[in-house]
């Protein structure tokens, strides 16, 4: 059977078609390079069958997530995780297949398929899904709780980005949350408000996000700024600590448990929760960018057909790939150019499904570069200091540098280093938001497998190939842009090497 599912919303639009035995998957704005764009009416996705090779009259089932806000002519869902409906118009009055309304949440939780299928739980923390649930609780496909901040839960995601916007910090609203979970290690933890707010629990964060409280408490000791990210510090390291706590009420600590929504981007809390929770899987494209996954899983799951094809997650994105595969020979050329300082940007095979460059997708350098964190984000990112680096190093690898037990395939951690320290990858607070990288990531492994024998060093710096502002590439020429308009010294696009 052919499935299409579709998020339709104010951001990060997205489209998974199945044929029944391959995936694909289109998220718009790699296409035309416009960040988090959205298809915000309910046909203007019909282009990406250009893309994705399908023709909707041959579709068997249709799955659209939508903000059911924007869309309340199709009517309530009256507490219902899905519907039939009915839509007025062309095309779909001439289809034959139902279609079928999905709850934000419920795709949410049906999103990691391709890591799991055997969870116990399933839980979705997000800025609000519909009918402004902040959180949703999952067990068997069933809804068993579920949580607004008018029940005190207040959504963290959206209060980050709220203190971001008090701190005037630049940006799409969509990313501010991830620059003041980088911006807030800054802080120092006030030790006299988070002994106050001790007697909260993450229900009751409304008490806990009240900074208007925060000043009558601190009084004439405010001081503009600084003082504000000491707040931002002190509410972000408790709430941190306390998520496990939240979880503990559905969960044990041996369950398998999956974790999606836009909280589950923040790398501080999936490594708190990662601790108490080991079995815990958080996917890559856990925010918005998920949906059109959890819809082809529900249409497999309601049409009772087999389980779908995994092979090559997260490797999935429909953009355009090279015409060649990089030879033993450039590998080597690059890992060369690599240990001797060298920027460059990685173009192979097909993107990355989330928003982390993995391996495909990505700007390289040595962790060895001096001041390297400082030229890639004046001279290449073009975005603020503070915002860190990731790493990409081999599995196998990975406990000799940090302290860390078992994969991080995903860079959904914040990984303390054991002993050395590499600045170009370490954020303030001497941790790493790490990758682990696998032998069947061929080409990426290979690469890191040359440069350690250059260097000794199993590991390289990696961040998404993009401009700040910009889309991940999603076409050559995107790369090639980035390569005009930047300091990158190469870019490697399959087996070719390009310099300015």
């Amino acid at each position: 059977m052919k499935f299409l599912s579709v998020r339709i919303g104010e951001h990060d639009s997205n489209v998974t078609y199945t044929d029944g035995v391959n995936i694909k998957y289109f998220k718009p704005e790699r296409q035309n390079q416009i960040k988090h764009y959205a298809y915000e009416d309910i046909i203007s996705w019909l282009g990406s069958s250009a893309f994705l090779n399908f023709k909707i009259n041959e579709i068997d089932g249709i799955a659209l997530i939508l903000d059911s806000y924007a869309f309340n002519w199709l009517g309530e869902d009256e507490g219902k995780l899905y519907k039939n409906i009915n839509i007025p118009f062309e095309p779909f009055t001439s289809l034959k297949c139902p279609i079928f309304k999905l709850d934000h949440h419920y795709a949410h939780s049906l999103s990691s398929w391709m890591l799991t299928d055997k969870s116990t739980t399933d839980m979705v923390l997000d800025g609000f899904g519909d009918k402004y649930r902040t959180c949703s609780v999952f067990q068997n496909n069933k809804l068993i709780q579920s949580y607004t901040k008018e029940n005190g839960l207040h959504s963290f995601g959206i209060a980050l980005q709220d203190f971001a916007c008090a701190l005037k910090v630049q940006g799409s609203s969509q990313d501010l949350s991830g620059k003041i979970m980088a911006l807030q290690s800054f802080g120092k933890v006030d030790k006299d408000y988070l002994k106050y707010i001790s007697q909260f629990n993450l229900q009751q964060s409304n008490k806990i996000l009240d900074f208007e409280n925060y000043v009558k408490i601190k009084g004439s000791r405010i001081v503009a700024n600084h003082t504000f990210i000491n707040f931002v510090k002190t509410v972000h390291f408790y709430i941190e600590n306390i998520f496990p706590k939240f979880f503990n009420k559905y969960c044990n600590s041996n369950d398998v448990i999956t974790y999606s929504g836009g909280v589950a981007q923040n790398v501080c809390i999936n490594t708190k929760l990662k601790t108490q929770y080991p079995n815990i899987i958080i996917p890559p494209h856990c925010a918005d960018e998920g949906l059109s996954l959890g819809g082809v899983e529900f249409l497999r799951k309601h049409f009772e057909q087999p389980i779908f094809n995994t092979t090559n997650f997260p490797f999935w994105q429909t953009d355009i790939i090279p015409e060649t595969l990089p030879s033993d020979q450039l590998i080597k050329q690059t890992a060369q150019e690599l240990a001797q300082g060298k920027i460059i940007g990685w173009y192979q095979g097909h993107g990355e499904v989330g928003p982390r460059a993995l391996g495909n997708r990505s700007i390289l350098m040595s962790p060895e570069v001096k001041d390297g964190k400082s030229i890639l984000n004046k001279k290449v990112k073009h975005r603020e200091d503070y915002r860190p680096f990731a790493a990409s190093i081999k599995l196998d690898k990975t406990k000799d540098y940090f302290d860390w037990e078992g994969e991080s395939e995903f860079m959904l951690y914040s990984i303390k280093f054991k002993d050395k320290i590499f600045n170009p990858i370490a954020h303030i607070d001497n941790t790493s938001r790490i990758q682990t990288v696998k032998q069947n990531h061929e080409y990426f492994y290979r690469l890191l497998d040359e440069f350690e024998k250059l260097t000794g060093l199993p590991m390289l710096l990696n961040t998404s190939l993009n401009d700040n502002g910009k889309p991940i590439a999603g076409k050559p020429k995107d790369a090639f842009a980035l390569l005009k308009h930047s300091d990158l010294d190469y870019l490697i696009v399959g087996d070719c090497i390009y310099r300015k």
